[in-house]
């Protein structure tokens, strides 16, 4: 559904990036696209904002248990953004179009080519545009358990001084966790996130930035374990 559902806004999306006037269009697409697919694979979805998120240009940051994230991010989250994915998304077929256009992408291992996707983070946030990541980097194998997060988020949210809202998937791993496994687990299930509430920075420095991963990493572990003490 994820290919086929691709294949046929392709055009559309080509279309939409074809000029930089009409690339604020390419949201509202995407937002079509995450609905269909959460439509056509039978899950239905339940938001909880524990606040409303800020009007004001924010890092949006989550845990990362399935491919499905991505595409759903785009249901939760309702004003623009722009998404930090990992270099490899340049090589997908029709997906790196995003990347390509708009989207901007890391490259793991490249310290000078993270750095520039650091600094293209802070360009868009100082135009008003917030940005998502995944502080894992990746989708760990056991998820939903936690990889420990990274820098880069935390750190640019502190340069720019603008809000961190903390998000927690809390089943997308059980619908699709690895596409590449053809044989692993993969059901229709509700999706359930948690929006939860905005962390400010202002007043912030670098010296805070290992007690702020700490306490977005822990909002986000504490929802999981009770979603998982829930369901037992």
């Amino acid at each position: 559904m994820f290919w086929l559902s691709l294949i046929l806004l392709y055009l559309p999306f080509v279309w939409v990036y074809a000029s930089p006037s009409r690339h604020h269009k390419a949201f509202a697409l995407k937002r079509f696209w995450g609905k269909l697919i959460r439509i056509l694979i039978f899950c239905p979805i339940e938001i909880d904002y524990e606040e409303s998120m800020p009007e004001e240009a924010c890092i949006v940051v989550s845990n990362h248990g399935s491919y499905l994230d991505t595409v759903f991010m785009y249901e939760v989250v309702r004003a623009n953004f722009l998404f930090v994915g990992k270099g490899e998304l340049l090589n997908w077929p029709l997906f790196s179009l995003f990347f390509r256009k708009q989207d901007i992408p890391i490259r793991r291992g490249q310290t000078k080519a993270a750095v520039e996707a650091m600094n293209k983070v802070g360009a868009s946030l100082k135009n008003g545009l917030s940005v998502a990541l995944y502080p894992e980097g990746t989708i760990p194998d056991n998820a939903p358990a936690l990889l420990p997060f990274k820098n880069g988020a935390f750190k640019v949210a502190l340069e720019q001084q603008v809000p961190i809202v903390p998000i927690t998937w809390k089943s997308n791993y059980r619908v699709l966790h690895d596409p590449a496994k053809l044989f692993s687990f993969s059901l229709p299930a509700k999706i359930r996130v948690t929006v939860h509430k905005a962390v400010p920075t202002k007043g912030l420095t670098d010296a805070d930035l290992l007690t702020l991963r700490s306490q977005i990493f822990q909002t986000i572990d504490q929802a999981l374990n009770q979603n998982h003490e829930s369901r037992s």
